[in-house]
């Protein structure tokens, strides 16, 4: 069970009454250094793609890298194109052997996203690949070169019909979380997570959870989220750690040097995040 759908270890979570650690696999070393946190911790894994995270890497080389790693791992990794915006990347994505894609029809109107979606629900089912929708719309971005999003909230009244006429797997929502990082401190609207939960059986996933406290994590977790993704927090961080490390070398360090550091850096996050997470242990019974 290694390379999986990802709505097939999200359910688990829920059952569970933990969160799926969701990160980005955009280099090696991330991905090397991920599956081999979560193979150590014994926990399930999801590693996703965002290409306007890392815009020079092509899809061609970064999902092949990232289902390869995940068929080869010792523990349950599902794989996912994230935040797919038009039908030919997503297909593209899905020809390269993604277990699970997500398209992002946030920012269009309410009919439209339910058309692209659902279209994209068809094609993804026929082979196999779980699909991934969002309704109402988490706002920031993790590319300080990008403009930011506006954040409008997930109306709970409109979920049931989303989710009916779309037949998506799982539904990323907004309740007052941002990609990226937060301004101020977080206001997350966590009852309207408790309704939209008690509204769906699918599996509900946070975008931009990075930079919470470990208490704000179990509320989330507790109000009904299976899966919290993280990025900006944990990348922020490598520099500095390198940094740390060149110093005290007082050399001028080659360049696998600096991978071996990178590769640190993103296992001890990634460990820390399996332990406020509870998917620590949880992999031996999936």
């Amino acid at each position: 069970m290694a390379h999986t759908r990802i709505d097939t270890l999200q359910r688990a979570a829920r059952k569970g009454g933990y969160a799926l650690p969701h990160f980005l696999g955009g280099t090696i070393e991330m991905v090397v250094a991920q599956i081999k946190a979560a193979e150590d911790c014994d926990s399930p894994l999801a590693l996703g793609f965002a290409p306007e995270v890392f815009p020079v890497v092509p899809l061609e080389h970064s999902l092949p890298m990232i289902v390869n790693a995940a068929q080869r791992a010792c523990v349950p990794v599902a794989t996912q194109l994230e935040h797919g915006r038009d039908f030919d990347t997503i297909m593209r994505a899905v020809q390269l052997g993604v277990s699970s894609v997500m398209f992002d029809g946030s920012d269009l109107p309410f009919e439209e996203n339910i058309a692209r979606t659902r279209e994209i629900v068809k094609v993804a089912h026929a082979f196999g690949v779980a699909v991934e929708g969002e309704l109402g719309c988490v706002g920031g971005s993790a590319v300080t070169s990008m403009p930011e999003k506006e954040s409008f909230f997930t109306e709970p009244e409109s979920v049931v019909e989303f989710v009916e006429r779309t037949g998506v797997d799982t539904l990323a929502i907004s309740f007052g979380n941002v990609h990226g990082r937060y301004r101020g401190k977080p206001c997350l609207d966590l009852e309207r997570v408790r309704r939209i939960s008690a509204l769906v059986d699918i599996p509900l996933v946070m975008h931009g959870g990075s930079g919470l406290s470990a208490s704000d994590y179990r509320q989330v977790i507790e109000s009904g989220i299976s899966n919290i993704h993280f990025y900006t927090a944990i990348a922020s961080g490598v520099w500095p750690y390198i940094n740390q490390k060149a110093k005290a070398a007082q050399t001028i360090p080659l360049y696998h040097e600096i991978v071996d550091w990178t590769v640190d850096h993103f296992y001890h996050e990634a460990v820390h995040v399996m332990d406020i997470l509870g998917s620590t242990g949880r992999a031996s019974a999936l």
